[in-house]
């Protein structure tokens, strides 16, 4: 269509820039001025009517996804200070008014006229604008064959398809930097040497984006100690490596958020804080779940399948109490399955040297003021070393996996005793992968620690795990013990009847109680109450076998796990004979 000699007269006038984006063919009546973007209408009488629609911005590529779906448009300004802003608009997102879009650009600091005629125009011109450069769109962050997309920028060498963040969190998202990697080296990392808890959260923070290059699985750390402990600073401390404070998310989430953030974690950090805040019934579950790296399988409108999420994170996490008893908590006595204590290391976050979370105060008067300096230090100082680790692993990141592997396996034949049993050597080589991470950032000059720092730092918290578990045995055999013991602190006095008082009416009765020749006492329980209570959510038969292993039942005759024994008023049964040795005496 021909230029109606009046309207072209108006735009050579305006004060026209070479278009930013040469390839950009852009739609009928639209040119990017110094101002921004116009957009001209002619009106009846021969005039033009010229509008500034928003202030300049640069049209990089079109973008889409592997299977040519979900396809939008790339773009990039700068703000009055000079910082660089990036957002790819799926055209999705303009079925309807287009809020979020011009909400995100003036969030990045670009000009948006706010008439009604002005949005309708930007939508029409992001709908319809053409460049041959096309970008690849990626709805998770993270890697993406060599480039590591970020919700606000991607992180590449160069070369191959350009790669985009292209989902909701690109309007509203955390990577937020500040600062200087300096800075933050000085102020929070420097921190974390000679501090175990606070250099083991710091190490967490970067094994995210290790894990599959090292082909580890994902799962998380949780610090349990009581209020006031500096369990906070410490998530702050490992926030602070990709965004502010703001980066700690809470508990307090249905499942189906919580997913929605674990996705937005991927091969990255997700830190929750405040465990208490969640369903004790959901507790168990959602924890396994983050750490298995796949959301719940849900149906679309139509009834059609649609792809759960997943992701590969590594999580920071914080309670007055383990994840384990939190999910307990909810009255029914649930056991966490021993896979979880694998995956997610529950340490205890008081270092044990009066200092609360601390080993050294670094010369600062006490752990309040030092606490106080490191949660400055991150309010100043954050989103940088990540990206930044990130931006060094690049090219590298095959050969880097191998020395990770190779120090995992260093770090467990130094710390995981010979006799272990083999869970203790899963969360062993776990705590060996935060290990490594920290040493690949000293490595890398993101973290100014002499090397070695972090080994001896994670191998000191493994160290105290290991205390704190109370040996290197199987996880199931301890949860055992400890419900059957629990059982029987809690109604030994009061469901259990004396056999010489047998004729005596206890209602809900669990079984009987008798004194041995040495004085001790024995408890004897039917095996209905042993399947049904005792052993609930166990496995009754192999319970029976530990005790008896232990010395805690007393077997019969043939070697049997079970007596027959004659009870006065109740006649001849069967019964599970446990020794008072159960709760740490000893037995004559």
């Amino acid at each position: 269509m021909a230029t109606n000699p009046n309207l072209k007269e108006r735009l050579e006038q305006a004060e026209v820039i070479e278009p930013i984006q040469l390839k950009a063919t852009y739609p009928t009546n639209f040119v990017m001025t110094g101002k921004g973007l116009t957009f001209s209408v002619e009106k009846e009488n021969g005039d033009v009517d010229m509008r500034l629609v928003t202030g300049p911005f640069e049209v990089i590529a079109q973008t889409r996804d592997r299977n040519s779906q979900s396809w939008g448009v790339l773009l990039r300004w700068r703000d009055d200070d000079g910082n660089e802003h990036q957002l790819a608009v799926a055209r999705a997102w303009l079925a309807g008014d287009g809020r979020e879009v011009r909400q995100a650009m003036l969030d990045g600091g670009l000009y948006v006229a706010p008439g009604a005629k002005e949005r309708n125009a930007l939508q029409s011109f992001l709908a319809t604008v053409k460049i041959n450069r096309r970008s690849r769109a990626v709805t998770r962050i993270g890697w993406q064959d060599d480039a590591y997309a970020l919700p606000d920028r991607t992180i590449e060498a160069g070369g191959g398809d350009l790669v985009v963040y292209q989902g909701a969190a690109a309007i509203d998202h955390e990577f937020r930097a500040n600062g200087t990697l300096g800075g933050w080296q000085r102020e929070v990392a420097a921190m974390g040497a000679g501090n175990s808890r606070l250099a083991i959260a710091i190490c967490a923070g970067f094994t995210g984006p290790l894990l599959a290059a090292a082909g580890a699985e994902g799962g998380g750390l949780h610090l349990r100690g009581a209020s006031s402990i500096g369990k906070s600073t410490a998530l702050l401390a490992g926030a602070s490596i990709w965004g502010p404070p703001s980066f700690v998310r809470q508990w307090r989430a249905t499942t189906n958020g919580l997913e929605g953030v674990a996705e937005l974690a991927n091969d990255c950090l997700l830190v929750l804080d405040e465990l208490a805040q969640l369903d004790p019934r959901d507790a168990g579950i959602v924890a396994y779940m983050l750490a298995n790296g796949m959301g719940k399988a849900r149906a679309g409108q139509t009834g059609e399948a649609r792809a759960a999420r997943r992701w590969l994170t590594f999580f920071l996490s914080s309670g007055e109490i383990s994840l384990a008893d939190h999910a307990r908590a909810d009255g029914r006595g649930r056991r966490s399955p021993a896979g979880q204590e694998v995956r997610i290391l529950d340490v205890e976050a008081d270092a044990g040297k009066g200092l609360g979370l601390f080993d050294t105060l670094h010369g600062y008067a006490n752990g309040d003021t030092l606490a106080r300096t490191i949660k400055e230090g991150v309010t100043t100082h954050h989103g940088v070393a990540g990206p930044e680790f990130v931006r060094r692993l690049l090219g590298n990141l095959d050969d880097i996996a191998a020395d990770v592997r190779t120090g995992i396996d260093l770090f467990a034949s130094n710390h995981c005793p010979e006799d272990a049993n083999g869970q203790v050597h899963r969360v062993c080589r776990r705590f060996g992968l935060v290990a490594m991470a920290g040493e690949t950032a000293i490595r890398l000059d993101i973290l100014p620690w002499e090397m070695g720092e972090a080994l001896k730092q994670v191998g000191a918290v493994f160290n105290s795990w290991l205390a704190c578990r109370g040996g290197a045995g199987a996880a199931e055999d301890r949860a055992a013990l400890e419900q059957v013991s629990a059982f029987l602190t809690a109604h030994g006095n009061s469901r259990f009847q004396q056999v010489t008082e047998a004729t005596a009416i206890i209602h809900n009765l669990a079984g009987f109680k008798r004194e041995t020749k040495t004085g001790t006492v024995e408890y004897l329980i039917p095996p209905a109450t042993w399947r049904s209570e005792v052993c609930a959510g166990i496995n009754p038969k192999a319970a029976a076998e530990l005790l008896l292993r232990m010395g805690y039942l007393e077997a019969d005759s043939a070697g049997k796990a079970s007596h027959s024994v004659t009870i006065p008023g109740h006649g001849k049964a069967r019964f599970y004979i446990i020794k008072q040795s159960i709760f740490g005496g000893e037995d004559e």
